[in-house]
């Protein structure tokens, strides 16, 4: 869709990768997509409007998947694109306009249900978070945490200038296994350790899924 706008070269980043959390530091590929009179495209649907808006930083499009924490109660199926210029939001519509897929009455509500909740959710959520990621760092059968609010992380020190509120709800972690003793996942990128689990983690009380964790892990 985005593809469509005519005439446009793009960089596409994830503000949070997946599998592996790795921070984009949105203001510097901006910019240096502008000095090559490229647009840029942010998908934020791990950060969440909440925890970063990369229109903000300089980028020309954001993506969310409205399915995940903004609706928050897995029983809607949605994108949202947003822009900053009008011209490429035109374009966007245009297309959407032709080709349909255009929301119903159902999924607007329920994705406007989830939001008047996101705040309070990202909040609770990405506490559990933090406070696992810390639990997950000290576990005798775990290699290795990936959370970009945890001190020390690879990703930190970038997460503090792009997501100075906070880092979300995903947390992954490497279990320290042969990659035999775990499940064996068909068409993971290269890359990506066999021993790596990823999990968005929920507003439930951190002790219930602490327990849940430390049963798993033995």
């Amino acid at each position: 869709m985005i593809a469509q706008i005519p005439g446009a070269s793009m960089v596409w980043m994830e503000s949070i990768a997946n599998p592996t959390l790795v921070v984009a530091d949105v203001p510097t590929i901006v910019a240096a997509a502008k000095a090559h009179g490229v647009i840029s495209v942010v998908d934020a649907t791990f950060a969440t409007p909440v925890r970063q808006r990369p229109l903000e930083l300089g980028a020309d499009i954001v993506l969310h998947s409205v399915t995940k924490a903004i609706s928050g109660h897995s029983d809607l199926l949605l994108g949202a694109v947003v822009c900053k210029s009008k011209e490429h939001a035109t374009a966007i519509d245009a297309y959407r306009h032709d080709r349909g897929a255009t929301p119903g009455s159902l999924e607007a509500y329920l994705a406007l249900r989830g939001l008047r909740t996101l705040s309070i959710r990202v909040d609770k959520s990405e506490a559990n978070a933090m406070e696992l990621a810390k639990r997950l760092s000290t576990h005798t059968k775990v290699k290795r945490v990936y959370y970009p609010g945890l001190e020390g992380d690879s990703q930190f020190e970038v997460a503090r200038k792009v997501l100075p509120k906070g880092a979300g709800a995903m947390v992954s972690f490497e279990i320290d296994a042969a990659p035999s003793e775990v499940d064996k996942m068909l068409g993971q990128p290269a890359g990506v350790p066999m021993t790596l689990c990823r999990f968005s983690v929920g507003i439930e009380n951190v002790e219930d899924i602490w327990a849940d964790l430390k049963r798993v892990l033995g």
